[in-house]
């Protein structure tokens, strides 16, 4: 363990993630409740590393392309922000996790804000909902609890630039969002422009289809 958490109040459940070890649901509250941000970033960050190096994934838009979207395998999401308590967050990840165990039906998990008032602000995630602390404590949580399930995704337009960058670091390996080829427009990013973003967060940029299959090196 690293010394920067050795007086953490987390530092029993740094110790299991380490080990890899998987987390019960007890754990899983005292890590929602938690104000400790670095520990809970350092242990979804070890996750995420083990199961997806340092790849970060993406998807072009292309209407045209209707090849890819053949699957068995489904994306699973929670709504948060002040529809639930803690402990229903956590019963609602615990049970995913139970079902993935089953059924293997999961790629993906996706963690999305309530917003009562339907509006979506550029980098308030939930807006007036929840926090970007909150936004990354839910990321990194997720992803910790969540050790079945291959990827955690978020989707930049909604974070932001700058706090999507960061989620890079608290377990998120794939950002979604409009994605064009050419230039970006009001409601999208540019291909080139989300790579550099994700470059710039210290992340290897992968462009994937909808199965997770590279298209293309970077």
């Amino acid at each position: 363990m690293l010394s920067l958490f050795a007086q953490s109040e987390l530092s029993d459940l740094i110790e299991k993630v380490e080990k890899g070890e998987r987390l019960d649901y007890e754990a899983g509250v005292r890590m929602m409740d938690s104000q400790d941000i670095l520990a809970l970033g350092y242990m979804a960050n070890l996750v995420r590393e083990r199961k997806n190096g340092n790849k970060t994934y993406f998807m072009v838009n292309n209407p045209l392309d209707h090849t890819n979207f053949s699957t068995d395998r489904t994306n699973a999401t929670m709504l948060y922000g002040d529809i639930e308590t803690t402990e229903e967050r956590i019963d609602h990840l615990i049970l995913l996790r139970a079902i993935q165990d089953r059924i293997e039906g999961f790629l993906t998990f996706s963690p999305l804000p309530a917003d009562s008032e339907k509006t979506q602000v550029e980098g308030t995630m939930g807006v007036g909902s929840t926090t970007g602390m909150e936004d990354l404590k839910v990321l990194a949580v997720s992803r910790i609890l969540l050790d079945n399930i291959d990827h955690i995704k978020a989707f930049w337009m909604m974070l932001g630039h700058k706090l999507a960058q960061v989620s890079l670091a608290f377990g998120v390996d794939d950002l979604d969002g409009t994605v064009v080829e050419g230039t970006g427009t009001s409601d999208a990013i540019s291909k080139r422009a989300l790579i550099h973003m994700i470059q710039k967060a210290g992340r290897d940029a992968v462009e994937r289809d909808t199965l997770y299959r590279v298209l293309k090196p970077i």
